[in-house]
């Protein structure tokens, strides 16, 4: 195999590997935003849940409160006549309620309904939190009638979201465009890479049909493999001849006689300050 088919076979494994790890990085965004997702909706239904709570506890203490007055048989008669007139349940708002939840007092109401024990009041329609309901049944009669009693809250979903807990879902959010701009640039950084090493590549000529002597062949050959083909003289003189005493003699000779021989190829070996040798390839 010659040095330039290796080079190829390195950097073809070498992209390979770059373009797995970046697809595997870019899971991690769509993890973060998945997570983030979930977490939302999460904290979401807490919100929604933690203001039925609130209107479950209210409607217990209303219930409780009232209850005798509620089921007294005049009361009872005027839910029945107020119904028969409005085609709808009698509304109690609950502007003097303490919720924990202040802004709920403004959205917030109960409803009375006079429905058989058998059978519950028609839902209400509309974008309502709704409480559980409770029937208080009176003691006389047995006609079958009680009281039904619930609570609602007139509660957007962009109301109930900015109510809710969104820390985390933001947290998660904040470092899913993080990595996402980090996965960016790493991708364009690295395409960047590939393209200097593809150029660096092409113009980087074969040894093959430049007579050189194993020696020189030898030297230029470390030339080309190393970081920007530059390499100073004790690597060179230990990599050659070892602890040759006149090592430093026997390069610059070696080196002499190269450059002739690569003259031919564009290539030309250039001393640096007198302490590395840089190989150098003429356009």
């Amino acid at each position: 195999m010659t040095f330039q088919s290796t080079i190829l076979m390195k950097k073809d494994n070498k992209t390979v590997n770059t373009g797995a790890t970046l697809r595997y990085a870019m899971l991690v965004p769509l993890a973060l935003m998945i997570a983030s997702i979930i977490s939302s909706c999460l904290s979401y239904s807490r919100a929604r849940q933690n203001i039925a709570d609130e209107l479950n506890s209210a409607m217990i203490a209303l219930a409780n409160e009232n209850s005798e007055l509620w089921t007294r048989p005049d009361t009872i008669a005027a839910i029945r006549q107020m119904y028969e007139v409005t085609h709808k349940p009698l509304i109690y708002q609950a502007s003097d309620f303490n919720f924990r939840n202040t802004s709920l007092k403004d959205v917030t109401y109960f409803t009375f309904a006079l429905v058989d024990k058998q059978n519950i009041a028609p839902k209400m329609q509309g974008d309502k939190i709704a409480s559980d309901s409770i029937l208080l049944v009176p003691q006389y009669g047995n006609d079958g009638l009680a009281v039904q009693i619930q609570g609602f809250a007139y509660c957007s979903l962009a109301s109930v979201f900015f109510a809710s807990d969104q820390t985390i879902p933001g947290i998660l959010f904040t470092l899913s465009i993080f990595s996402m701009i980090v996965t960016y640039i790493w991708k364009r950084r690295e395409n960047e890479f590939c393209e200097t090493e593809l150029v660096t590549l092409h113009t980087t000529p074969s040894l093959d049909g430049i007579k050189l002597t194993p020696m020189q062949r030898q030297l230029t050959r470390m030339l080309l493999e190393a970081p920007g083909m530059k390499v100073d003289k004790r690597s060179l003189c230990e990599s050659l001849w070892g602890n040759k005493s006149n090592a430093e003699e026997s390069l610059y000779t070696l080196v002499k006689r190269t450059k002739d021989a690569l003259a031919e190829a564009n290539m030309e070996i250039v001393c640096n300050r007198g302490d590395s040798y840089e190989l150098r390839i003429n356009s």
